[in-house]
Parts: C-alpha cells; structure tokens; sequence
C-alpha cells in the first residue's frame, strides 16, 4: 500500500516561443486542452477506448479513474491507496487498476499505468484525472492562452534568464514564491480553478486593500477547507513573472501556497521534470537567451492525420478538432461536436447526425490558406454561393 496526495480543487463547481530554436531540429506534438471549467482537460483513450475526458494535473501524485468508468473498461484491481490532501489529515481508501495502453487521442503515445479509483464524476463533469508525472519523460509547455499542451523532447537551460529550478515533493511541482517579500513555497496545481491561495499563517505579514472576507468553502476528494478572499497590496512574483496587487484567498490548514488557474491562465508554462527546471512566459513575451534545447519526438510516437494543420480556434468561438482517428471535428461555443466531411480541396461539409434538429441550410466550411500555405481563416459556405466570414484563426 502507498499513500497518495491528491489536490483536485473542486470548490467553485456552482461558479463554475522558445526564442533562437533550431526549427529544422523541432517536431513537437500539440494535444488540445479543453480549458471551459479553468482546468486543462484532454481526451485519454484507455486499452483502444475513448476518448474520455481528463484533467491533466500537475497537483496531482496519480492518475484517478470514475468508479463507473473503471467498471465498463473492466479494469483489474492490482492494490490499493489511501488518498490524502496535504493540510488534512483525512484519508480516502481507494482501489488502484491497471489501465493499459493509456493515451492521448490521435497520437501512439501508449503508456500500460496505473490509476486509483474514485466517484469522481458525481464531482466533476470529467472522467479522471492525469498526474503530471505521466509526461515526466517529455518537456511539457502548458500554452493555456493556445488552448494546448506542447509535448517534445528535450530540456530548457538552466541558465535562462526566465527559468528557475523548482521542488519535487515527491511527485508533485512547488516553487519558491515571492509574496510582498515573504518567500513561501508554492504548489502548482493546474488541478484548481482559483486564484494565489496563501496559508492563513500569512495574514498578519501582509497587508490587504480591505479586511479579508469570508469565501467559498475549497474542497477536494478528501478534505474541505476555509478560506478568505482579499486584494493583496503588493507584488507577487511568479519565477520572472510579477503579478501587482493580485486578488487572494488565505486558506486555513494550507501549509504552502497554492496556483491555480487564474494565475497560469494567461503563462506558457514549460516543465523539465528530469531537470528540476520551469518556466513561465507571458504569452507575448520573447526571451532573448536560447533557453531551450530540443530533439526531434521520435516519429513512431506521432500519428495525426494530414488534416491536423487545420485544427484550431477560430473567430466567434469556432473550434475545429482533430479526433482519435484523424478525423476533424467542428464545434461553435456550447454547441454539440460534429464531424466534418472532405468535399474537395479546403471545403468540408458539417454531418448532421440522424435524429439531431438542424437549419433549413448548413453551409459547408471552406478553410482559407495563405501565400505560405499556412491555415489563416475559415468561412461559411452556402448553396447561393455567397458566405459568412472570413474568420480568422486565433489560436492553434
């Protein structure tokens, strides 16, 4: 038996680059991140089957699986864990399966792992949870402003001027954090929604625009804990990053501080497990050191299909997808996702699955290229001839 720490933050349900780099040497593999709940999820296929919904989580020490999901894989029991929260001395009993052949969607990256099982879907609308540590062998760069997680191989340079080395405790991601002068080890929990949330602890060596306010109660699996929301006076400093006068929660029973979402969101966050190293860019910034050093991903682990170029966020909130078997998907806002179809050339018709309502028209996509033959734009096509658009592509 081990014992596991697991952070998943899940106390708002209700409220719910790389400068001087060698393109010739670089092959990097995106995986889309569904970031609508302010957690980066990504489809996981398990043993052939999928693709299911999961959150990656750097705050997280293992993969977690539903209950019920587990159960129609018919997953083997191989042992099992008390879950924990640090800060709590609560414990969850949980059941470990194997999970073979565990994989991102529309890739041959298979890993045979092990995950603990929980009811996780009665908490969130997800099927599980995927510790950081399961691309421990990959740099990883979390591109929250691009919706997507950039794996390749390779490691950043210690001596860049915007990377600094962090803690692994034992599995998990914490930094050192510079708040209004008080140097505090932080966690990294792409796992959580919020904010900076900072040990009570720290309360009286702060100073704060108003009295804190009571908050939202943070809860996790296993424990629940108390916090208090005010606006910090003063700077908090992410590695090269500053935030002024930020918006935080002091929390009771946290021992270190906690970054969630509303502090990543706007950062390209790159992780060098093997080196201890990290770092966080502003998604406009640029670095004038060549702080990463990459290798091409061997090629037998990338396998997307020749429409993977296309796939991308567009204007008014048009994504095209690319799903497990290389087929593109189309999705605008809260709408349901619905497969695209090749006519000819760039010009794909929308299919309208039996039984779904639909418009007296559905005009087809037509996929715009520029004088590089990169995709720029899509428009909407319709039987008259005339369209809708161009909408130009915003994020890859």
């Amino acid at each position: 038996m081990r014992k596991v720490f697991i952070t998943v933050i899940i106390g708002q349900l209700a409220l719910l680059c790389f400068a001087q780099v060698r393109r010739s040497a670089v092959q990097e593999l995106a995986i889309p991140m569904d970031l609508s709940t302010h957690r980066p999820i990504v489809d996981l296929m398990i043993d052939g089957k999928g693709p299911y919904k999961f959150i990656f989580d750097t705050g997280s020490e293992t993969n977690v699986i539903d209950e019920n999901l587990s159960k129609e894989l018919g997953l083997k029991v191989v042992g099992e864990d008390p879950l924990m929260t640090p800060g709590s001395d609560n414990k969850l009993v949980s059941q470990r399966v194997a999970a073979p052949k565990t994989g991102f969607s529309g890739t041959n990256i298979l890993r045979d792992t092990e995950m603990n099982v929980i009811a996780l879907r009665a908490m969130l609308p997800v099927d599980g949870v995927l510790s950081g540590v399961f691309l421990a062998d990959y740099l990883v760069t979390m591109d929250y402003p691009g919706s997507k997680l950039i794996l390749s191989i390779g490691e950043l340079d210690k001596n860049g001027k915007d990377v600094t080395p962090f803690i692994q405790k034992p599995r998990v991601l914490n930094i050192n954090l510079n708040v209004a002068g008080n140097i505090i080890e932080a966690h990294l929990d792409t796992g959580s929604p919020g904010r900076f949330s900072l040990p009570i602890s720290l309360k009286d060596k702060l100073k704060f625009k108003e009295e804190p306010k009571k908050g939202h109660t943070i809860r996790t699996p296993v424990a629940s804990f108390e916090r208090w929301d005010a606006e910090l006076i003063g700077n908090i400093s992410v590695g090269n990053v500053e935030f002024e006068n930020p918006n935080v929660a002091l929390v009771e029973g946290f021992e270190t501080a906690n970054l969630g979402y509303e502090v990543i969101k706007d950062l390209r966050t790159t992780i060098d497990r093997k080196n201890n190293l990290i770092r966080f860019q502003k998604s406009n910034s640029t670095s004038s050191g060549a702080s990463v050093q990459r290798t091409r991903v061997p090629q037998q682990e990338i396998q997307t299909g020749g429409d993977s170029a296309k796939a991308g966020t567009y204007e008014g909130e048009r994504n095209i997808t690319l799903d497990d078997k290389g087929e593109l998907n189309y999705q605008r806002a809260t709408t349901p996702v619905l497969k695209l179809k090749k006519v000819e050339g760039g010009l794909y018709e929308i299919v309208i699955p039996p039984g779904m309502r639909a418009p007296n028209e559905i005009p087809k996509i037509r996929f715009i290229e520029n004088d590089q033959k990169e995709i720029t734009a899509i428009e909407m096509v319709y039987k008259d001839g005339k369209t809708d658009g161009p909408f130009k592509r915003t994020s890859k």
